[in-house]
């Protein structure tokens, strides 16, 4: 694995007079950090998508977290995918408005 990477889960917690609060949990992984192929990239910017980096980790490490931080920058989680016969899980990020440090 070449890299740390922080997969961020979203949470939301009522406050005291009912409000919802969003609330984020980090959790930090190794993984192993791959450009995204061309036919993957023309997929997903076929589907509006901007994708960026392809992660690939031990799929234990992954509980379906939608926002990831790499060296300081965020991106969202636009799928994954789990070779047959394997215990990795592909991790495919997007370059994405709205998804702030």
């Amino acid at each position: 694995m070449d890299g740390v990477v922080k997969l961020i889960k979203e949470n939301y917690v009522q406050d005291k007079i009912g409000q919802m609060i969003p609330s984020e949990t980090a959790t930090e992984i190794y993984v192993e950090i791959l450009s995204v192929t061309r036919s993957e990239w023309a997929a997903a910017s076929r589907d509006g998508l901007n994708p960026a980096i392809m992660l690939r980790t031990q799929r234990i490490n992954y509980s379906g977290e939608r926002i990831a931080e790499l060296e300081g920058v965020r991106y969202g989680v636009y799928r994954t995918y789990t070779p047959p016969d394997s215990d990795l899980i592909e991790i495919y990020l997007e370059e994405k408005a709205g998804v702030t440090g």
